[in-house]
């Protein structure tokens, strides 16, 4: 999992999920689009889309090792203030723009 910069932009390499840098150290997450967060709550976020990318349809299986994964979403989703499940149903959600193509025309 990598959360990649391109200029202004945060971008997870295995997820659609993005954040743009609004002022220097605030930025815009595609998974929390209606707040302001830090840049280390930006990863936070990008990397709990990386993990819900990964595991997909698995994540909802009952195993001990998807309980462990599940565990990770949530270290990763608490500087969000968002709960597990919450992170990883905005991950998956598609009414945001997930793009930097399509927050570039959202944000205008």
């Amino acid at each position: 999992m990598t959360v990649q910069r391109e200029e202004r932009w945060l971008v997870a390499t295995r997820s659609a999920h993005v954040a743009y840098e609004v002022e220097r150290g605030w930025f815009r997450l595609s998974l929390a689009p209606e707040r302001l967060v830090t840049g280390a709550q930006a990863v936070a976020g990008l990397t709990v889309a990386e993990i819900a990318a990964d595991w997909n349809a698995l994540l909802w299986e009952d195993d001990a090792n998807v309980a462990v994964v599940w565990k990770l979403i949530g270290a990763q989703a608490k500087p969000l203030g968002l709960d597990p499940l919450e992170a990883v149903i905005r991950c998956e959600q598609s009414e945001w723009p997930t793009t930097a193509a399509e927050w570039a025309v959202w944000s205008r």
